[in-house]
């Protein structure tokens, strides 16, 4: 495995990186401006306001934070029961984000196929557990010993 890819790809997925304008925001998740300053308002959300930025900006947290706020309010939750329910999804992708940087070992052929190298799967480190996904997006796991 080259280990320029293994220490390059948990920055790549750092998406705390991205910012969106408020009008972005509006426009791709089919939310007023209004509504998006009221949410802000009462805490639901919040946007970084510095000198670098001419108007309200949302990380990636917070964008995904008004997209399942939308999602819970469009199947008829009201604002406040919406929001827990985004901030308990956004505490589980937090962890799956979590896991899956730290366990990402890196892209391995195994079988004449890509498997994600999963790391070690027992402590004196002799196997590792892999993962597959075919062409029917099914996944599977392998543990082989490692040499």
């Amino acid at each position: 495995m080259d280990n320029n890819f293994k220490r390059l790809f948990p920055k790549a997925l750092d998406l705390d990186q991205l910012i969106f304008k408020i009008g972005e925001v509006s426009k791709m998740l089919n939310v007023s401006a209004r509504q998006l300053r009221y949410w802000e308002q009462r805490g639901y959300i919040q946007s970084i306001r510095n000198s670098s930025y001419s108007s309200r900006v949302f990380d990636m947290k917070n964008f995904m934070c008004v997209n399942l706020i939308k999602y819970y309010l469009d199947k008829g939750f009201t604002l406040a029961v919406a929001h827990e329910s985004a901030k308990k999804n956004l505490d589980n992708m937090k962890f799956i984000r979590k896991f899956m940087t730290y366990s990402f070992q890196g892209i391995e052929n195994v079988d004449n196929q890509p498997a994600i190298n999963l790391g070690y799967f027992d402590q004196e480190e002799k196997t590792v557990l892999y993962g597959f996904i075919d062409e029917e997006n099914n996944i599977s796991y392998k543990v082989i010993k490692h040499e």
